[in-house]
């Protein structure tokens, strides 16, 4: 049912942690784009919302239908303090708290993962899309680092 689903999960942190060390600490706080989180941010964002995103899953399978209020992430971030970070800190958080997702996941019964909460402004989500959801946030969060290599291509072997 899941074929991919878990290997992709657990390639997200690395990816990310890979990328990271191509990225000069010295550009750890540029914004590539006025409306997006500074690398360091982003990668505090994603230690930090990886325990959320999978205790709305927790909550879809112990209380099914149960409602959960989105998120201010920007303000979020001011109060969390994303910006004053260890990068290397936050991707040692991100890669564990994946680690208990991954594990959670995978002791779920075939039932669970229709179950559902819901969301005040996306909806109904099952775990099964919550789950997915996380794939997409990795993507998002990586295509923003990839606006760190700018115009730079594999070399040709």
């Amino acid at each position: 049912m899941h074929a991919y689903l878990f290997n992709g999960l657990s390639f997200g942190p690395r990816i990310i942690e890979r990328m990271v060390t191509l990225i000069p600490a010295a550009r750890h706080d540029e914004k590539t784009d006025p409306e997006r989180f500074t690398l360091r941010e982003a990668v505090a964002h994603m230690a930090d919302w990886e325990p959320i995103l999978r205790g709305r899953i927790e909550q879809a399978i112990s209380s099914p239908g149960s409602e959960v209020q989105g998120m201010d992430e920007s303000q979020r971030a001011i109060d969390q303090e994303y910006g004053a970070t260890s990068v290397s800190e936050e991707l040692k958080r991100f890669t564990e708290e994946r680690m208990k997702t991954i594990a959670y996941l995978k002791g779920l019964a075939l039932e669970d993962w229709k179950k559902a909460i819901v969301h005040n402004e996306k909806g109904e989500q099952t775990v099964d899309d919550q789950a997915n959801q996380l794939l997409g946030h990795d993507l998002y969060h990586i295509d923003h680092l990839t606006e760190f290599f700018g115009d730079k291509v594999a070399a040709t072997w």
